[in-house]
């Protein structure tokens, strides 16, 4: 949790509603030579109006209503506190998910309410230990998996959707996020029935308030193990992108999720352009149609000389809408000088109902789910170990 605030040399503050808690914490407060005027009856909206106009202590604890209401109060909270504040959160909330989470974005320790003098002690001894580089144990940063149509409407959102379900469902070790950089455009969030988020505009206007707290705060999670942004701005609105935006947010994604899924606009401008730069993976989703191998043949010839990036993975969906003029897949290989890595075929009754199901995962069976699975085996092939693994423990030795 750190900003431009400043941390004072004041050791301590407080902020609780209940009185036996109050009590408890100013018994704290006098044991250790604190002045038991920094224990305030309030909140941790309190806090934040508290600080707004002072200088954060070096030990801070502040008391949450609830954990739907945690992200947002606790980002506010950040924009308040100096960068070597320590914070302890105090709350109702006796789940291990919700202090696993806490104490994965920077919080110093959770206590249960009602307080106790032992439980003070042993979270202020906490605050004061150094990490151990010893235990320390950074996980490798996630892969990056663009994707992009050649041409409006050949379905590249709902190959990214759908994607993204099948490495979420069938890694139960990777957590998955998937991101829409279209802000004005997007369409993953009205797919999924979510609520467009505000999150894309603020990262990409305002990097500096991009960290862990504030991705948890600004997406949606539709599924155990898969997030998502996905905005709806105004046409009227212009956003300024700032330079630092696409740098601050990737690495912020990288070092949070093991797969990022990124559902590029087919307009491609200096920001989605450096998107594709900063990929593991390109996917471009094509129909078997003159107009979408001439778009993917400049697409190609984009990334190829203007980006030096490697060719893309090509995905042929739609397969059999317009069979009697569809190209022959031969044809399209020979167009592109590539293989085609998958073909979808065209199942209205499958991909395009709206609704939070994701189809990969509610119809996991369906042939035409299996190309897309076979991708994913491609692009994650952790995903095809962990199903080896998990059938092998039913084999007769």
């Amino acid at each position: 949790m750190s900003n431009e605030k400043v941390t004072s040399d004041v050791p301590f503050m407080a902020f609780v509603q209940d009185e036996a808690d109050l009590t408890t914490l100013k018994n704290f407060a006098g044991e250790h030579g604190w002045s038991q005027a920094d224990i305030n009856r309030g909140d941790i909206n309190t806090a934040v109006e508290f600080l707004k106009n002072k200088s954060s202590p070096q030990l801070l604890m502040v008391e949450i209503p609830n954990a739907t209401e945690a992200p947002r109060l606790l980002d506010a909270l950040a924009d308040v506190c100096g960068p070597d504040t320590k914070v302890i959160v105090i709350g109702s909330v006796n789940e291990y998910s919700f202090y696993c989470w806490l104490t994965d974005i920077g919080i110093s320790s959770y206590l249960l309410r009602p307080l106790t003098g032992a439980a003070l002690e042993t979270a202020y001894a906490k605050s004061l230990a150094k990490p151990s580089a010893e235990v320390k144990h950074e996980r490798p940063p996630g892969k990056m998996i663009s994707v992009l149509g050649t041409r409006g409407g050949v379905g590249a959102t709902t190959i990214a959707l759908n994607l993204a379900g099948v490495i979420a469902d069938h890694g139960p070790q990777l957590q998955v996020a998937l991101v829409d950089v279209d802000p004005y455009s997007g369409s993953i969030a009205l797919s999924l029935d979510l609520d467009p988020s505000r999150g894309m505009r603020e990262a990409l206007e305002k990097p500096e308030r991009i960290d862990a707290l504030f991705i948890d705060r600004v997406m949606s999670k539709p599924l155990k193990n898969l997030s998502v942004l996905s905005s709806e701005e105004s046409l009227s609105d212009m956003i300024v992108v700032h330079e630092d935006a696409l740098g601050v947010l990737v690495k912020e994604l990288k070092a949070k999720f093991d797969v990022i899924i990124i559902d590029l606009p087919r307009h491609l401008d200096s920001f989605h352009r450096a998107c594709l730069q900063q990929s593991d993976h390109v996917v471009m989703v094509s129909e078997l149609s003159l107009l979408s191998l001439r778009d993917g043949l400049r697409t190609m010839d984009l990334m190829r000389e203007s980006l030096k990036l490697k060719p893309p993975m090509i995905v042929v969906n739609r397969c059999g809408f317009a069979s009697k003029i569809e190209m022959q897949v031969g044809d399209f290989e020979k167009g592109v000088n590539g293989k085609v890595a998958a073909m979808v075929p065209y199942t209205p009754d499958v991909f395009m109902p709206i609704g939070s199901d994701i189809p990969s995962v509610k119809k996991k069976t369906h042939n035409a789910i299996k190309p897309i699975v076979a991708l994913a085996e491609m692009l994650v092939p952790q995903i095809k170990a962990k199903t080896v693994e998990k059938k092998s423990r039913f084999l007769k030795k």
